[in-house]
């Protein structure tokens, strides 16, 4: 790597210019080459990239997770619930540190 500690502000602007044009070149030429390694390989699958990518789009999909019906309900306020999964809600621990049992709030 050249020295550049000895060159004017002037000379340091225009290196700075012809680094950020080397650069933006050489990124388009990497995107060009990721692209024409994407479509050779869709090519010998005999798909075009719009089918590779939508496959892959279908692959990625997450199940949606179904609602679990809660099974435990507060008597104080019916709109507490609880579906016995993760950590218990405060309304149902503060019951509970009162002497409640767990069964007396199945739904």
């Amino acid at each position: 790597m050249p020295d550049i500690s000895n060159l004017s502000v002037e000379e340091l602007k225009k290196l700075q210019v012809e680094a950020e044009a080397l650069i933006a070149s050489k990124k388009d030429q990497a995107i060009e080459d990721a692209y024409n390694q994407i479509s050779a390989i869709a090519e010998n699958v005999g798909l075009s990239i719009d089918q590779i990518l939508e496959f892959g789009a279908t692959k990625r999909k997450k199940t949606t997770r179904k609602s679990v019906e809660p099974r435990y309900r507060s008597k104080a306020n019916p709109e507490d619930t609880w579906t016995g999964r993760g950590k218990q809600p405060r309304w149902l621990v503060a019951e509970l540190e009162k002497g409640a049992k767990l069964e007396s709030f199945l739904i």
